[in-house]
């Protein structure tokens, strides 16, 4: 009689079994223990949270950056009696100059309307009514201009005909520029720090997980599996937690901003500015679960790949 011939799967076959077994049980393993998972993930959210709130603050603080900005900027005063033709010749030249960034012309109706909306000066609006206020044009800087450079700027438009004053504040720029690199250099530094906390925090974790496992794996090892096979479950199970832990996160931001959203409002409207927080969008938010899957499954990786080579 001739034997029924069993056909064995094919290798794609068994890589996908495999990861969708070790997917399954990667899924479980929190389960095992919903307290100390849930631990690690409200843990691991809190240390994804503070680089994302660093990161959010910054963005905020770079559109209100190029309002501060515009308010430090090179203000032109233009003479009386200049046409539209003359006012865009200056124009022109201005905005081919490599250390200006942007040339925005104001005509005295603009200006008048600006300082009647600011309810600090707009009880003396009517004082200047019956003056002509002059034509002004606002350079903003470049960012990688310096102080030098843009004082020499300002000395060199004065002597234009067509200006009759210029005025720059090296003072306001330079502060501007101070606290914004501080700013810059502080996201970063807190970016780096929390990541090497998650680095370890998850490490401990996962490591604790092999721990638990110890029999199983060396079974496996006894069976011929090899340290790829062994790995998977706990690559997923940190998967999983970043993934957790970045929902967390994110959480806790819009909450923060939600909280602050109402006082930030007033204390902006107290100096005669007008500030929104603005949170992440949701491309930014995929973006940034993205990389709290790959730093947790990078953890897990190094983690596990340590604990199964000394088992």
């Amino acid at each position: 009689m001739n034997q029924p011939i069993k056909n064995s799967p094919s290798a794609f076959t068994r890589w996908y079994r495999g990861h969708l077994r070790a997917l399954k049980e990667g899924m479980k393993m929190p389960m095992m223990a919903p307290l100390s998972s849930l631990f690690t993930v409200i843990t691991l959210g809190i240390c994804f949270y503070l680089p994302l709130v660093m990161w959010t603050l910054w963005q905020n603080f770079s559109e209100v950056e190029d309002q501060w900005q515009g308010q430090g900027s090179i203000a032109i005063f233009l003479k009386q009696g200049l046409d539209a033709n003359q006012v865009q010749a200056l124009q022109h030249d201005l905005n081919d100059d490599k250390l200006i960034a942007e040339v925005t012309v104001v005509d005295n109706d603009t200006i008048k309307a600006s300082l009647n909306d600011d309810p600090q000066l707009n009880q003396i609006i009517e004082v200047i009514k019956t003056h002509e206020l002059p034509d002004q044009i606002l350079l903003k800087p470049n960012p990688n201009a310096t102080t030098e450079q843009l004082q020499s700027l300002a000395q060199k438009l004065q002597l234009h005909a067509d200006i009759e004053y210029v005025s720059f504040d090296a003072d306001w720029f330079n502060q501007l520029k101070t606290l914004t690199q501080a700013f810059y250099y502080l996201m970063q530094a807190s970016i780096v720090v929390f990541l090497i906390i998650v680095f370890v925090f998850l490490s401990h974790s996962i490591g604790s997980e092999v721990a638990a496992h110890k029999g199983e794996i060396s079974l496996k090892k006894l069976l011929g599996a090899t340290a790829g096979q062994i790995r998977r479950r706990f690559l997923y199970g940190g998967i999983y937690y970043g993934l957790a832990s970045a929902l967390v996160a994110i959480l806790l931001l819009n909450i923060t901003f939600w909280w602050l959203e109402l006082p930030i409002q007033e204390l902006s409207q107290s100096f005669g500015q007008s500030i929104q927080l603005r949170t992440p969008t949701l491309t930014e938010n995929l973006w940034f679960g993205l990389l709290a899957v790959t730093v947790s499954w990078a953890g897990a990786r190094i983690s596990v790949s340590n604990h199964i080579r000394n088992l």
